[in-house]
């Protein structure tokens, strides 16, 4: 488990890349702050890979799944998540999730199951003889570990973890937009040599009106 933040906001994140699912929990966040899944979707829906043409051709259509931390005096819209389905012996048991509802101060869990892995790509990775990926932490985890690591899709270290930043920072930030009024934006400006041509503060402009807010480039250049 991997736990980030501080004493007042943390975020714990657990699970392997090709497990059955990686698990977030929430801490700190204060009680009445109103939150939806289809927010938290929203930014996942950013994260996942095969999302635009320039990162990976591979598919994950993660949605998440709300599992406490949440309340509504309407309970039956609370509970108008998505519906995880376990089957215990033959039989399937429908457990509904949360859809939206505000804050109650405890933990916040949520989990997003893992379904489009190929596990079989990495049997040459995996075991004591197994060769280790260049510029992957196979070979760190596997002395870490004493050697009981999964590889498996990079397993903890797989950029599948990232899934609990975005839940958690996408709570950290409906706190700041609502309690603050803080905004947050980011845009890629440069990479090495290449420029876009377009000013950071230029861009900021674009974005937050994009929001339908709005913000000069030179007020943006003041931030």
């Amino acid at each position: 488990m991997e736990v980030l933040g501080g004493p007042l906001f943390g975020v714990a994140g657990a699970g392997e890349s090709h497990g059955p699912a990686i698990v977030t929990t929430v801490f700190g966040c204060p009680p009445g702050l109103w939150v939806e899944r289809a927010q938290i979707q929203h930014y996942l829906d950013r994260r996942r890979p095969g999302s635009n043409k320039l990162g990976t051709p591979r598919r994950e259509d993660d949605q998440v799944a709300l599992l406490s931390g949440l309340y509504s005096d309407d309970h039956d819209q609370l509970l108008s998540g998505p519906a995880l389905h376990l089957h215990l012996d033959e039989d399937a048991t429908p457990v509904h999730t949360y859809q939206a509802g505000f804050t109650t101060g405890e933990p916040i869990a949520a989990a997003v199951l893992s379904a489009a892995k190929r596990s079989g790509d990495y049997k040459q990775f995996a075991g004591p003889q197994g060769h280790v990926r260049p510029g992957h932490t196979d070979l760190v985890k596997h002395y870490k570990s004493r050697g009981f690591v999964d590889v498996r899709g990079g397993g903890r270290s797989s950029y599948r973890s990232t899934i609990s930043d975005v839940i958690g920072g996408t709570i950290a930030r409906l706190y700041l937009a609502e309690h603050f009024g803080t905004a947050i934006f980011s845009s890629i400006c440069q990479v090495g040599p290449l420029e876009t041509g377009i000013s950071l503060a230029v861009r900021v402009a674009e974005l937050v009106e994009a929001e339908g807010q709005s913000l000069s480039p030179a007020t943006c250049a003041a931030l």
